[in-house]
């Protein structure tokens, strides 16, 4: 059995730092498992990530520790496991990991049976007893105590957790009722932070879905809670220290109320569902902030997360050397070198004597606007440049990147900013590298495919698609390849898998529906069925997305705001999207679609030659030309010449339609 052979399968750099350890890491493959059993030892799976801070530090402290790694290398088969490569594996053991310690989170640390039963999970451990927490040298001997003489009390335990996490993912039916959402909105004003933005108490992640839901909403009914709500958290999160305010691009959450102290790693897929909020957040409010933040993504794209071919890399590090944020806080004293003069009024701008610097270093955020706020951050990007920046892990996840092209394209058209050629680059990539014409990998790395694609890589692959489709006519066929697929090998009586074959080791069919923040991969599948249904008529895609929300509406009861992309998705199932069809050579008319907001609003330049079986669109096609028709909810508008007129139209035409209230 070839250890450093599976290790160099998985090819993950988190994974491959493994060979650099003390422990005698393993990749997730079948060889590390029959090792196990060969030798009867259990397994202990370390999942984490490139770009975790905790993850380094439990491999530079515990893992590097003499006792540690000794006890492991003898009496257990040590397992790495990559979560963005394996978002399965991931999830799975992070389940478990909750119904044992009610705790979740990377470093993830799972003990095993060599048949794949978990015997206790934990997260970040230290090598010996320190603030409350076990050592890893006490759990380790703890464990393999249990293991040795409990192998009874162990398979009951699994027994009943297996069955526990089946009965999660099984069929949960409740009739589709659109005012589900209003649950969720209430829950959303119990929990809303009024002095901080955001909803409840720290750690706090960007509530993605909660404030797409809430500008879905006010968009439509109007309430003001709803706006005050969703611009409170989008400004607390653009001023916030969550947001580099020098570089641009979200970290992934912030530990504190405040939104001020990070953990610094940033994620593209995190990065490309904000790049998306806050373009349409502008659009719809108006917010000059809200284009800067969005701008601000695309500035950290330009430096760090474009592929010169396409594509868009994974992540960046958190840590430079060792150090959490090293990249990005200050010392006083640094500030004072890079800014010279301006540091009195950059003390005001960031409040710097207003707030507690962790270990005497601080991370920006914006307290209050002065008129020299542009040359102070263009100083301190300057100064920042001879800084080494943080590691980035530039394999293309099909999906991620997807997500960051449909992003862009959404921010060229509602916002005027983003690159939307290298977008469209993006996805050529995707469908040429990743894509074989029946299955998605799940990305590129090292200048070929790896691993198998998961749901949220062909939910947003087809999505983008649809995206691209309305900028440049193309792409649509791709994007129906795409959703039929995931149509074909993901969907059954549960719902959508997250995976088309569950791993041999753990096999419970699991049925993605919470928010992670991101959204959920049911939520992207449906809403990609339901917005392709209504720009092909493809009825396939509409019965797929019934069958889902069928099958998970009980799930959506029980979770509340915390499925709220899934809220959306059934708002888009139940209430046909608005669509905007334009007919004809009409450049003008496409632009003037295209910029004008509406939420799941979805542009079909029809010119393309796509033979469309919905007869409404043929009569169309028979029409007066160049012309575009407003459709929502059953109806069509009369013909639109005028690109002037037709913003105005999209954003009005049966508006009053889609009130819930």
């Amino acid at each position: 059995m070839d250890r450093e052979a599976c290790l160099r399968r998985s090819t993950s750099p988190f994974v491959l730092d493994g060979l650099r350890s003390k422990v005698q890491w393993w990749a997730w493959c079948e060889e590390a498992f029959q090792k196990a059993r060969a030798e009867d030892k259990p397994i202990l799976v370390d999942v984490g990530a490139v770009w975790c801070h905790w993850c380094h530090v439990m491999d530079e402290t515990t893992y590097d520790d003499d006792e540690v790694a000794d006890i492991i290398n003898k009496h257990f088969v040590p397992i790495k496991v990559d979560r963005d490569e394996r978002p399965d594996v991931d999830r799975r053991l992070q389940e478990y990991a909750v119904l044992i310690s009610g705790q979740a989170g990377w470093p993830l640390t799972v003990f095993m049976t060599p048949e794949g039963e978990v015997i206790w999970a934990a997260t970040y451990l230290p090598p010996r007893d320190y603030g409350g927490l076990p050592g890893m040298a006490k759990v380790l001997r703890a464990v393999l105590e249990a293991y040795r003489a409990k192998r009874g009390d162990i398979k009951k335990m699994a027994e009943d957790l297996s069955k526990e996490i089946a009965a999660w993912h099984s069929p949960s039916e409740a009739e589709l009722d659109r005012s589900v959402q209003l649950d969720i909105l209430a829950s959303l004003a119990a929990s809303f932070d009024e002095e901080y933005g955001g909803f409840g108490t720290a750690p706090k992640f960007p509530p993605i879905t909660q404030l797409d839901l809430l500008l879905l909403r006010h968009f439509y009914d109007g309430k003001s809670v709803y706006g005050k709500m969703a611009q409170a958290t989008l400004r607390a999160m653009a001023r916030g220290g969550v947001y580099d305010q020098v570089g641009g691009g979200f970290f992934r959450y912030s530990t504190d109320r405040l939104w001020l102290i990070p953990h610094y790693e940033k994620l593209l897929i995190d990065n490309a569902e904000l790049l998306s909020l806050y373009a349409r957040a502008y659009a719809h409010f108006g917010d000059q902030l809200y284009r800067k933040t969005a701008a601000g993504i695309i500035k950290w794209l330009d430096e760090f997360m474009r592929d010169p071919s396409g594509g868009y890399y994974a992540s960046q590090d958190a840590d430079v050397d060792g150090e959490e944020g090293a990249y990005y806080r200050w010392t006083e004293d640094e500030l004072k070198e890079a800014l010279g003069d301006l540091f009195p009024k950059a003390a005001e701008m960031f409040g710097l004597y207003e707030f507690k610097w962790p270990e005497g270093r601080a991370t920006l955020s914006i307290v209050r606007i002065v008129p020299e706020a542009d040359l102070i951050l263009e100083r301190l990007a300057e100064a920042r440049k001879a800084r080494k920046p943080p590691r980035v892990d530039t394999t293309i996840y099909a999906g991620w990147s997807c997500a960051m092209a449909k992003a862009e394209l959404e921010a060229s058209r509602l916002a005027g900013i983003g690159d939307k050629e290298f977008a469209l680059k993006t996805l050529d990539k995707i469908r040429r590298e990743a894509w074989d014409g029946s299955r998605l990998a799940r990305g590129l790395r090292g200048g070929g495919p790896v691993g198998e694609g998961v749901l949220e890589d062909y939910a947003y692959c087809a999505l983008a698609a649809l995206e691209a489709y309305s900028h440049t006519g193309r792409y649509l066929d791709w994007g129906v390849e795409v959703a039929g697929a995931m149509v074909d090998r993901f969907l059954d009586q549960g719902g959508f898998r997250d995976v088309e074959r569950p791993d041999p080791v753990l096999k419970t069919p699991h049925y993605p529906v919470a928010d992670t923040p991101n959204y959920s991969g049911n939520a992207l599948a449906i809403l990609a069925c339901d917005l392709l249904h209504y720009a092909t008529g493809i009825r396939k895609f509409r019965d797929a997305a019934e069958r889902a929300l069928k099958a998970l509406a009980g799930k959506l009861a029980r979770l509340g705001p915390s499925a709220a992309g899934l809220a959306i998705a059934l708002d888009a199932h139940l209430a046909e999207p608005p669509r905007t069809v334009v007919v004809g050579s009409a450049e003008e008319l496409l632009r003037a679609a295209l910029a004008a907001y509406r939420p799941l609003h979805v542009v079909m330049p029809v010119a393309s030659g796509w033979d469309y079986p919905e007869p409404s669109i043929k009569a169309m096609l028979a029409g007066p030309k160049p012309a575009a028709y407003v459709c929502a909810w059953g109806a069509c508008s009369m013909p639109i010449s005028d690109p002037g007129r037709l913003g105005e139209a999209v954003r009005r035409f049966r508006r009053e339609a889609y009130r819930l209230e």
